[in-house]
């Protein structure tokens, strides 16, 4: 079966849409084998969306096809045209009317960014099909044959939060509010019977929207930091005094707020944190991470595995 492989640069079209506020920089690969198109689209620093989504719009030998873009997740057309002669992307942001973000082409393919636009509104979508990984494949991996880094626990947002115990009060007044969302001194231990300010309703983000200023803050305070990108994928974090403040998304959204503490935690967090390594190559360099769920506040219990 022929084999074809284009690669087309983007350029971005308007700012805004950079996590550092940067240049946005990305390529798509187009790799066609026999009839079937794989489409993998490579986009650094592409900002989290709370509302709205990105979409991919890809042409090719004439025809239109729209993706939902899964951060690098490679995708898939049956019964494609030939890549040969090139073919070029737009990269949109759509929450209502679409907003063009970036655009390139390679080969003899148009450039004029325009006819791809309008083939948003007027071509049906279709699901992309997604490139199955081999289990426990660390996403971005460069080749099966690489070793595997050791599972790292994924907190169940089903179980019952930790209750109003020594833990979760050291955490929720020493961790959330007083080292790392306020400059000022930590705020005085609730009662054994008070309510908890934040456990409120699923699904709003109100614990996340309530510190999101402060949180802010930190993050354009604190220089940032890569070491659990990896083994938390879609995820950021900054290096504070003695820790790293972190925040992990699905689908773009705030999911777990996160504070990671290098070596060993403070035995009032012991009951709450999860060790994960940095790497894949060791079991014990890495970070006591504890999850907190952004809709509620709620500090997640996760199982060492």
């Amino acid at each position: 079966m022929a084999y074809e492989k284009r690669l087309c640069i983007l350029k971005q079209m308007k700012r805004g849409f950079s996590a550092d506020g940067g240049l946005l920089t990305g390529a798509v690969y187009a790799e066609r084998l026999g009839s079937e198109l794989t489409v993998t689209p490579r986009i650094a620093g592409l900002s989290p969306v709370a509302e709205g989504r990105y979409v991919l719009v890809v042409q090719a030998g004439g025809k239109y096809y729209t993706f939902g873009l899964r951060g690098n997740e490679a995708l898939r057309v049956e019964d494609a045209p030939s890549v040969a002669e090139g073919f070029s992307v737009l990269l949109c942001f759509v929450r209502g009317e679409a907003e063009p973000i970036a655009f390139g082409r390679c080969g003899n393919a148009p450039d004029d960014h325009l006819p791809l636009l309008r083939a948003l509104s007027e071509q049906p979508r279709k699901r992309p099909v997604p490139v199955p990984m081999p289990p426990n494949q660390i996403p971005g991996a460069p080749s099966p044959q690489v070793p595997l880094a050791p599972a790292v626990p994924v907190p169940d947002s089903e179980e019952e939060p930790i209750g109003d115990t020594a833990a979760a009060r050291y955490d929720d007044e020493a961790i959330a509010s007083a080292n790392f969302y306020e400059s000022g001194p930590a705020c005085p231990p609730a009662e054994d019977t008070a309510v908890h300010p934040f456990r409120l309703n699923r699904g709003g983000l109100t614990y996340y929207n309530k510190i999101a200023a402060k949180l802010k803050a930190a993050f354009e305070k604190y220089p940032r930091d890569s070491a659990l990108c990896a083994a938390l994928p879609h995820s950021e974090w900054v290096k504070t005094e003695g820790a790293l403040l972190g925040v992990v998304y699905a689908e773009g959204i705030p999911k777990y707020l996160c504070v990671a503490i290098k070596n060993s935690p403070p035995e009032e967090a012991k009951e709450a944190s999860v060790f994960v390594p940095v790497g894949p190559y060791s079991e014990d360099d890495g970070y006591f991470v504890v999850f907190q769920d952004a809709d509620t506040g709620d500090y997640v219990k996760v199982e060492q595995s």
